[in-house]
């Protein structure tokens, strides 16, 4: 089920002391983007989570599954780069 209605979908949520601050949800790459550079960083405590989903497709078993990727991010750089590499696109 490969069809052109999936999109990517950003989904991001500020933690600080173990409670969140922030979430932010949005098809809008620049938008997101936008949001992700506005995180003030000086507070050490402060961790970010990153969402990347890109839709539902069929996986190997024949099931329909949501694709994405994730991770935790504690800085600027890394955010950023996990974003890029969230989103560019690859050769298959």
């Amino acid at each position: 089920m490969d069809t052109n209605k999936n999109k990517l979908n950003f989904t991001m949520r500020v933690v600080k002391n173990g409670k969140v601050i922030d979430r932010y949800e949005t098809r809008s790459k620049r938008a997101f983007y936008t949001h992700a550079r506005s995180i003030k960083w000086e507070d050490r405590d402060k961790k970010v989570y990153l969402r990347v989903s890109y839709g539902k497709y069929l996986d190997n078993f024949g099931k329909l599954t949501n694709f994405y990727n994730d991770g935790w991010y504690d800085n600027k750089k890394d955010l950023l780069l996990a974003l890029r590499a969230f989103t560019e696109r690859g050769v298959v």
